[in-house]
């Protein structure tokens, strides 16, 4: 369709009366979305033109652009097109568009690209005396509603109540103010008596013959009148008394309210004292379980003490505890402690299942430690019993390894323990690794093998 039939002026007209400039902001209309125009923000900085629409010359919502060249809001292209069919855009900058099809208007994109821009722009509130300022998509969707100079109307305003609401705060006013709502109900009750009870008087005379007519009429008309104040007044009642039980009931939800809020916090200082008392049991049951694991450590050494000087050890998980040494992770274990008698020394061993100084690597090294004991300041020092090794052979034996030593009392290793155990001291080679795999089966059975040790008495 070809637009040749609009003058240059005929078009500019056109286009004024259909595209408005919006310079404030302005409320919306129950009829009006708010995606129909731009966005009602004021820019801290002077905006390249591009960002505002062609339209209603605000910054765009939901910009596209058209096959012109020119970008509009999509609700304001929608509009325009409906009523103008022709681009303000092109009206405006006076182009010649004698020979321009309308399709170019209609053909138009989405322009996300400048969406994204417009979102990101520093803007203002509008609302007066607000000093915010921020991207344009925190307005939107935080500052705009919250804003506390945006003022809005009370819903009982055409009742009486003209108490501005700010920051979008219109349910906490309405909860907050029923006594006032309902007084201003009561109050525009008998204006709308009045009103209602108003009816056009007859006056004048029509003439001898219908003198008795008039007169009936006027009875009639005072009659409804008086029907109609009674009703009113009975209507009247009828709220009053309507009020007055809400009232009571109001007053019964308060009291319920207060003593549900006394229950609650009784309840929380209940709980609060709950609370403590579990913490309290708390920590006494971990104090618990530390002395009922020191009480079962002591046990365990017990059940696998000695008193005569010979200790007899099971040595359990020996591929693993190998592969641990040889790998580092564990180089050593000890064995649990014996005496050489009730009030004698206190003893234990060390093994180094992958060697330690001249085995390292190449033999199992066994060592003697004297461990601080309660009889040892009645003991003579330095130690110098007697101590013998053995590796027991459990299957006939004759691969059974012995292996024995005389304590060097010029050594710290046998004097009397000033910490908890002495550095240990015996056999670094007692039994060469080589001769342990080649005769495994004989040194260990079911993963665990036996070492033997007996201090002279």
């Amino acid at each position: 369709m070809s637009v040749a039939m609009f003058r240059r002026d005929e078009g500019l007209q056109l286009y004024q009366s259909v595209c408005v400039e919006k310079a404030v902001p302005r409320p919306l209309g129950e009829d009006e979305l708010e995606s129909d125009g731009g966005y009602e923000a004021g820019a801290v900085r002077d905006c390249d033109r591009k960002y505002y629409c062609g339209a209603c010359g605000l910054l765009m919502r939901d910009p596209v652009q058209t096959e012109c060249g020119h970008r509009f809001c999509r609700g304001c292209h929608c509009k325009v097109l409906e009523e103008l069919m022709m681009c303000p855009s092109c009206l405006r900058e006076k182009e010649i568009f004698e020979n321009v099809s309308i399709d170019r208007f209609e053909k138009c994109f989405s322009d996300r690209a400048i969406a994204k821009e417009i979102l990101n722009l520093e803007v203002s509130c509008v609302n007066p005396g607000c000093s915010w300022t921020g991207p344009l998509r925190e307005f939107e969707a935080k500052h705009k509603m919250s804003c506390e100079r945006n003022l809005q109307r009370c819903p009982f305003s055409v009742v009486g109540c003209s108490e501005p609401i700010r920051g979008g705060k219109v349910d906490e006013h309405v909860r907050d103010a029923v006594g006032h709502h309902l007084t201003c109900i009561l109050r525009s009750l008998p204006v709308v008596g009045k009103e209602a009870g108003e009816h056009p008087s007859l006056e004048g005379k029509t003439g001898n013959g219908k003198e008795r007519d008039t007169e009936s009429d006027r009875w009639r008309v005072a009659a409804e009148g008086e029907n109609s104040r009674e009703e009113l007044r009975v209507k009247l009642q009828t709220f009053e008394n309507i009020v007055t039980v809400l009232n009571r009931e109001v007053g019964h939800t308060l009291q319920t309210v207060q003593e549900q809020e006394r229950w609650i916090k009784e309840q929380g200082t209940m709980i609060s004292q709950l609370t403590n008392k579990v913490r309290q049991n708390e920590k006494s049951i971990g104090l618990k379980d530390v002395v009922i694991a020191d009480l079962q450590c002591r046990l365990e050494v017990l059940e696998s003490s000695s008193y005569d000087g010979t200790l007899l050890w099971a040595v359990s998980g020996v591929s693993r505890r190998m592969k641990d040494a040889a790998d580092g992770r564990s180089p050593s274990i000890i064995s649990p402690p014996f005496f050489t008698s009730r009030g004698g020394y206190k003893l234990c061993l060390r093994m180094y299942l992958n060697g330690d100084g001249l085995g390292s690597n190449t033999h199992i090294s066994l060592f003697l430690v004297i461990m601080k004991g309660k009889y040892d300041s009645i003991l003579d020092w330095p130690f110098s019993k007697k101590v013998t090794f053995k590796l027991l052979d459990q299957r006939d034996g004759e691969q059974q390894v012995v292996s024995a030593f005389k304590p060097d009392i010029n050594s710290a290793s046998f004097r009397r323990p000033q910490h908890s155990m002495n550095i240990a001291s015996g056999c670094p080679q007692f039994v060469p690794l080589a001769q342990l795999r080649s005769h495994w089966r004989a040194f260990v059975s079911d993963d665990t093998m036996f070492v033997k040790a007996v201090v002279e008495p």
